[in-house]
C-alpha cells in the first residue's frame, strides 16, 4: 500500500534537492568525479521515485516535479551538451511560444489587471478633472497645458540611437520589475499592473479632454501594442511565481517556485529581444513628424499581429507538454 503523498514528497525530498543542486553544478562545469558519480545514482533513484509517483500519485505537482527532474539529469547524463546558438533557435521556435500557450491564463489575468488599472485611470480623470493632479506626472501635465506633447522634445535633445538604447534599457527594467515583485506573494505584480494601467488610462483622458488624444495615439501606436504586450506577458510571470507561492500543491514551497519559476523566467527571457526591438522602433519612429500617423499605427497593428501570431503558432506541430520519462 502506498503511503501518503505529502509523507512521500517529505522522505524524498532530501535526494530530489540533492539532484538538482547538483544538477545546476554541471551547467556550470564545476562538478568533480566523484559528484558526476552522486548525481547518476541520485537520478537512479528519482527515476525509482517517478514510477512510484507515475503509479500512486499520477497528475500531481509531484509526479510533474519529478519527470520534469528526471528528464533534466537524463539529458545531463546521456546525451551530448547541444551547441549554443541550436539551443537559443530551439528555445525561441518551441520552447517560449508552447511556454506561453501553457500559462495562457496568467498572462490573460494580467491583461485584465492592466485594463483594470487603464478604465479606473481615465474614468477618475473624465469624472473629476482634478484627478489628474494626483494620477499624472507634473511634467506631463505641464506640456498638456501648454498644448504640446512631452514627447515632442525627444530626438532634440538626443539622437535616435541613444533615444532607442535608454528606452530598451527601461522598458527592460521595468518588465523584470513587473516579474519578479511576483515575489511578494503575486501582490507587487498586480500593484505595478494596475498602477503603470491608471497612470496610462489617466494620461490619456486628459489628452482626450484638452484634445490632445490624436497626437497621444500618434506616438504610442507604432509602438505600443508590442510593448504593453511585453508588459502584460511579464506579469503573467510575475502572477506565475505569486501562485506558487500562495497554492504550492504537494510540492514544499521552496520546490514549487523553484519549478514553476523556471518556466516564468522563460517568459521574461524570451520577451527580451522583443523589447529591443520596440525600443528601435520607439527611437526612430514614434516621436516627431517623420512619418505619418496612418503608417505609425499600420507598423503597429503589423508588429503587434506578427507577435502574437508567433506566440500561439510557433511550434503549435509539436508536443505542447514535456515528455514524459518513463521509468523501466
Amino acid at each position: 500500500m502506498a503511503v501518503a503523498l505529502p509523507a512521500f514528497v517529505a522522505s524524498h525530498r532530501g535526494s530530489w534537492d540533492s539532484l538538482e543542486a547538483l544538477l545546476t553544478r554541471q551547467r556550470e562545469g564545476t562538478l568533480t568525479l566523484e559528484e558526476l558519480r552522486t548525481l547518476d545514482t541520485l537520478y537512479r533513484r528519482a527515476a525509482s521515485d517517478l514510477a512510484h509517483a507515475q503509479t500512486f500519485y499520477p497528475g500531481t505537482d509531484a509526479h510533474r516535479f519529478l519527470n520534469q527532474l528526471c528528464a533534466r539529469a537524463y539529458a545531463a547524463i546521456y546525451q551530448p551538451p547541444r551547441e549554443r546558438w541550436a539551443s537559443v533557435r530551439a528555445f525561441f521556435r518551441r520552447e517560449f511560444p508552447q511556454t506561453l500557450r501553457r500559462e495562457l491564463r496568467y498572462v490573460g489575468a494580467s491583461a485584465a489587471l492592466f485594463i483594470l488599472g487603464l478604465l479606473l485611470g481615465a474614468l477618475v480623470v473624465l469624472w473629476e478633472p482634478r484627478g489628474a493632479e494626483l494620477l499624472v506626472p507634473a511634467g506631463v501635465r505641464q506640456y498638456v497645458a501648454q498644448g504640446r506633447m512631452w514627447t515632442d522634445d525627444i530626438l532634440s535633445v538626443a539622437p535616435p540611437n541613444s533615444v532607442s538604447s535608454g528606452i530598451a534599457t527601461n522598458n527592460l527594467t521595468v518588465t523584470i520589475l513587473t516579474f519578479a515583485m511576483g515575489l511578494f506573494y503575486g501582490l507587487g505584480t498586480v500593484f505595478i499592473l494596475v498602477n503603470n494601467g491608471v497612470q496610462i488610462g489617466a494620461i490619456a483622458a486628459l489628452c482626450a479632454r484638452e484634445g490632445m488624444l490624436g497626437r497621444l495615439m500618434d506616438f504610442i501606436s507604432a509602438h505600443g501594442p508590442v510593448e504593453l504586450s511585453v508588459i502584460v506577458i511579464a506579469g503573467g510571470a510575475g502572477l506565475m511565481v505569486g501562485q506558487s507561492l500562495i497554492d504550492p500543491g504537494e510540492l514544499p514551497r521552496g520546490q514549487a517556485l523553484a519549478l514553476r519559476g523556471r518556466e516564468a523566467v522563460k517568459l521574461v527571457l524570451g520577451c527580451a529581444p522583443f523589447l529591443a526591438l520596440i525600443g528601435v522602433v520607439e527611437g526612430y519612429v514614434s516621436p516627431g513628424d517623420l512619418f505619418p500617423t496612418w503608417a505609425k499605427a499600420a507598423l503597429g497593428l503589423a508588429l503587434g499581429g506578427l507577435f502574437w501570431g508567433y506566440l500561439l503558432r510557433a511550434g503549435s506541430a509539436e508536443a505542447e507538454t514535456v515528455p514524459e520519462v518513463r521509468a523501466s
